[in-house]
């Protein structure tokens, strides 16, 4: 869900001379603003020998929706018409997407942020890498913005991320179970595919026993200088072995309970038994 606020603007405001912004196909809507390119609307521009339009240096920020595999076409592209000393496109954050051991994801294209990096005491950050096939992404895509179950669930990726990163003992990274204890989520803004940054404070923290962690973080996803969601979360980090026991014991439990349901059900649905008519003579 994303709430509209009517003083926003899907303008590229925070474009400098010189600077395009590059999208992904599926963002074409978004593209029809000036200084912002899908891929192959700038390939084919490259192609045809239109851009860039100036004889100076331009520079390409990568915005949502663009893979690497995506900018290594537009680099190529480029190469074949000599104009790779022209052109610079800033890809740095596509390189450091996080890894599947901290955000819980077994296809890249499913992670949603870089590796967190600490921007003070109990402060983290990381960009938002929105792939073009991410599963968010799949079957909902409305006008110029992204929906916003894009921004809880890179916030939901951001928080078991830092906990993997900066709070976890070595030996439990990888291995631990996260149970949400409570997760609310606030649109203030459009969220659009140009860059963006995801933050993270944790405001506290605690082992209450060797087998879990439990957190209070407070979470939101900035683009251009301003919040487009907020999120705060509680959660626990479970040591593997106990979150399955506990989580197989709460199964059979569901399980009975759906049994005797389905039983009772059926029972009150079933015909009564015909009466025997009884004759008297």
């Amino acid at each position: 869900m994303s709430v509209p606020m009517p003083h926003e603007s899907p303008q590229a405001t925070d474009a400098k001379p010189g600077t395009l912004f590059l999208v992904g196909d599926v963002f074409a809507e978004f593209a029809h603003h000036e200084g912002v390119f899908t891929v192959s609307q700038l390939a084919r521009l490259i192609r045809n020998g239109a851009f860039p339009e100036s004889a100076g240096g331009v520079r390409v920020s990568v915005g949502q929706g663009v893979s690497l595999f995506d900018v290594q076409y537009v680099r190529d592209t480029l190469a074949r018409r000599g104009l790779t000393d022209l052109v610079v496109i800033d890809d740095q954050a596509l390189h450091t997407r996080a890894g599947r051991e901290i955000a819980h994801k077994h296809r890249s294209e499913n992670v949603l942020i870089s590796a967190p990096r600490p921007v003070g005491d109990d402060w983290y950050e990381a960009d938002l890498l929105v792939d073009g096939d991410n599963e968010v992404m799949s079957d909902h895509l409305t006008g110029q913005h992204m929906q916003g179950m894009l921004a809880t669930e890179a916030g939901r990726q951001m928080f078991i991320a830092v906990a993997e990163q900066f709070y976890l003992p070595h030996e439990a990274v990888g291995s631990s179970y996260f149970v949400i204890d409570s997760f609310a989520t606030r649109y203030r803004n459009f969220l659009f595919p140009l860059p963006a940054v995801v933050r993270c404070r944790v405001l506290a923290h605690r082992t209450p026993h060797r087998t879990r962690m439990t957190f209070h973080c407070e979470l939101s996803v900035s683009q251009g200088g301003s919040e487009t969601a907020g999120m705060e979360v509680r959660f626990t980090a479970f040591d593997t072995q106990v979150s399955h026991a506990k989580e197989t014991r709460a199964a059979q439990r569901s399980l009975q309970d759906g049994v005797a349901l389905a039983t009772a059900a059926a029972a009150a649905q079933a015909p009564a038994p015909a009466r025997a008519e009884v004759r008297t003579s």
